[in-house]
């Protein structure tokens, strides 16, 4: 299958019809590329709410702003994979629950269906200025690509996430990021390289870009999209499927089979899916030695 990996610049729009004219020229490139898998980053669903004259408002305005838009969010997104025939990650916004509102990534199928992943593991911005919940459930999205988990950017530097889906099953997942500085593009970057080689599994990382003038929540991002993989035999030996470049827009996108990807857990010249189990008896107590 082909995946396409968005790097997402965002900018203001006169109209909503503009917005919806220029995501249905991203996703018409990409199909035409023959991708059947579309992954957009983290907050380029903040864009739902770049309409009109820029004006800037405080990170909890914006929020308000963008739970207003969900439901113009989800249908946009959910005609264009109808009416391209692909599955399509659109980018993660602020999501409206009850009193909560959460940082959540819709993933839409060709038939109708759309479910959201929400994040998992705030960061202090997220919690401290946005006021933002966190989700407490992982999906597995059992699709006809395969099954699909999401780790929302910050959640991929956290180990045991990536393990519990990838022991459910998973197939390959998607990191949607959103980094302001290049250290927390690194972070997300090596935490999804790192993932790929303990789960030996397709890992694929779209990050936004770009500055947005007037908008508090996405002035400045930076990142480049990426696809890793476990370095081991019939793969990269760096482990970098394919990559961007770095604050370059457009998409990377690479023929990939996660199956051949995962092939190294049976026959690898390492098996750290495998022996990960064997981690556990040893954490149990630790040994202080005075030297």
């Amino acid at each position: 299958m082909k995946i396409a990996a968005a790097a997402y610049a965002m900018e203001w729009h006169a109209d909503w019809d503009s917005l919806a004219a220029k995501l249905d020229t991203w996703v018409r490139d990409a199909t035409t590329k023959g991708a059947d898998l579309l992954v957009f980053p983290e907050y380029a669903g903040v864009e739902a709410a770049l309409i009109g004259t820029p004006q800037d408002c405080s990170p909890l305005e914006w929020v308000a702003r963008l739970r207003d838009r969900r439901d113009d969010w989800i249908a946009l997104h959910v005609d264009l994979a109808q009416r391209y025939g692909v599955h399509i990650l659109a980018g993660s916004m602020p999501w409206a629950g009850g009193d909560k509102t959460y940082n959540a990534a819709l993933l839409c199928s060709p038939s109708g269906q759309a479910t959201a992943q929400k994040k998992l593991i705030l960061t202090p911005y997220e919690r401290d200025e946005m006021g933002l919940s966190a989700g407490n459930d992982l999906r597995l999205f059992d699709t006809a690509l395969g099954k699909i988990g999401v780790l929302i950017c910050y959640d991929s530097e956290f180990p045991l996430l990536a393990r519990a889906l990838a022991k459910a099953g998973a197939d390959m997942i998607l990191v949607p990021s959103n980094a302001d500085f290049p250290a927390g593009q690194t972070r997300v970057r090596q935490s999804c390289r790192a993932r790929a080689i303990e789960q030996q599994c397709l890992i694929v990382q779209a990050p936004l870009i770009g500055d947005v003038p007037d908008c508090a929540i996405a002035d400045t991002q930076t990142g480049r999209a990426g696809f890793f993989g476990p370095p081991d035999h019939g793969l990269p030996a760096s482990g970098i499927i394919a990559q961007g470049d770095t604050d370059v827009a457009g998409w990377t996108i690479a023929d990939v089979d996660p199956h051949a990807i995962a092939a190294p857990r049976q026959s690898g010249q390492v098996g750290n899916f495998a022996h990960w189990a064997e981690q556990d008896h040893r954490i149990k107590s630790i040994t202080v030695t005075l030297l």
